[in-house]
């Protein structure tokens, strides 16, 4: 973009992000501890500007950049964006199942945890795998260790890991188990962007990992998600994956067309696939949140640490345990309610909420226990009792990098208002 008119257009998108500001700011809010806030500003938007004004709106230079740049970040040597993090799940299980490689074979089972988003349940089962639940420890929120080792079967031949809330699993326990049974790992670190296992980040353990930059997460392209994996060829794949099963984004594409005279590798199909590409206005704003993102990695520690300080102090509350060799980036604080609390988890998030913190339940609690369970035959009767008391007794409320110091005290004091209640 031209520099005086870029010059001109920063000035602009100031003035409509302090006017809507002050409009917003006159109007009544439900919420003064909100789970997210906007976490964007200028930079972000003169990016999305740049691309319009450039007519290069969809997946361009940009996208590639962000790759480039994710990857340098991540430690490792490949990044595909696609366009969420549930997209970026998807190209990840059935990168396992598709041709020409099939690491996997459809009937296949691949062990997830019971406590995570559905759509990396989902994911698997469109690929044609079964999936088998792991219960999780809610200590951690992540996958109990000896219940996975518990349900494997000679069918087994996957695990699927979550990180659950920036919280790193077990890493040498989990490839401990991977190793004697031969199995595949691929890790949704939708939760845990930065986060690592002996200064390692999650997301290198595996195949490949996935991403969201959802609004609410680590950094966000509003919608967007990546996959990364240190295998060029993976990557290629799931390029592939993401864009109708198409040579267009590969390179050396004829490497793929030996044989077939006559098809043009500028329309040469080679498997089957999807359109979840993402576009350039969502990488352009990638690209400057990366720039953002030690701030905001820094600003989540320190709230983190006086938020889970606090709890550390009280009888009738807990928060996650982590492992001597984690080193956890929170997405969000998740907080579990003791048995011997005077009071439940509906009752101090019902109070939270009256008086403007908003909360959620920790992801979708035990998700056996939700209505689509009836749907599939993956949700038995089998019992999952750490899931149960992460379902009955967890939840969560919001971390935000824009939060100010005095927010986070606030926060606390409403906490403290409430126990000092409840005689806690």
């Amino acid at each position: 973009m031209n520099i005086d008119l870029s010059h001109r257009l920063k000035g602009v998108v100031e003035f409509l992000i302090e006017s809507s500001s002050r409009i917003n700011e006159a109007k009544p809010q439900k919420y003064w501890y909100p789970l997210s806030m906007a976490s964007y500003g200028v930079e972000e938007i003169l990016q999305a500007l740049d691309s319009m004004c450039s007519f290069r709106t969809t997946m361009w230079e940009k996208t590639r950049e962000f790759e480039r740049q994710f990857a340098e970040y991540q430690g490792c040597r490949e990044a595909v964006m696609v366009n969420s993090g549930s997209s970026a799940d998807l190209l990840l299980s059935f990168l396992l199942t598709s041709p020409p490689e099939n690491m996997l074979s459809p009937g296949d089972e691949i062990l997830v945890p019971v406590v995570t988003w559905p759509t990396q349940v989902w994911s698997p089962l469109m690929a044609g795998l079964k999936v088998r639940f792991v219960d999780v420890d809610p200590a951690t929120l992540n996958l109990s260790i000896e219940d996975l080792e518990r349900k494997i079967t000679p069918k087994s031949k996957a695990i699927f890991l979550v990180h659950v809330m920036g919280n790193p699993c077990d890493m040498d326990r989990v490839l401990a188990v991977a190793k004697k049974h031969g199995l595949l790992v691929i890790e949704d670190c939708c939760e845990s962007l930065g986060s690592e296992w002996a200064g390692r980040k999650v997301g290198n353990f595996g195949v490949g990992s996935a991403y969201s930059f959802f609004f609410s997460h680590h950094m966000t392209t509003m919608e967007g998600g990546m996959v990364v994996t240190d295998d060029p060829e993976v990557a290629d794949r799931l390029r592939v994956l993401r864009a109708h099963g198409w040579l267009r984004n590969i390179e050396a594409s004829h490497v793929h067309l030996e044989g077939r005279a006559g098809i043009d590798p500028r329309y040469a199909f080679v498997n089957w696939g999807f359109n979840v590409r993402p576009t350039d206005l969502q990488a352009g704003f990638g690209l400057e949140q990366l720039k953002r993102l030690p701030m905001f990695t820094e600003r989540r520690l320190a709230q983190a640490g006086r938020f889970f300080g606090f709890i550390d102090g009280v009888s009738c509350l807990s928060r996650p345990q982590v492992a001597d060799k984690a080193s956890p980036i929170w997405m969000s604080l998740p907080v579990m309610v003791e048995d011997s609390a005077p009071f439940t988890r509906d009752e101090i998030t019902a109070w939270l909420e009256e008086r403007g913190v908003e909360t959620r339940p920790i992801i979708a609690g035990n998700l056996q226990r939700q209505p689509v369970a009836k749907l599939f035959d993956c949700f038995t009767d089998e019992p999952f009792p750490g899931a149960d008391r992460v379902h009955d007794r967890g939840f969560y409320v919001g971390l935000s990098p824009m939060t100010e110091d005095e927010t986070t005290e606030r926060l606390i004091g409403c906490f403290e208002e409430f126990l000092r209640l409840k005689g806690c």
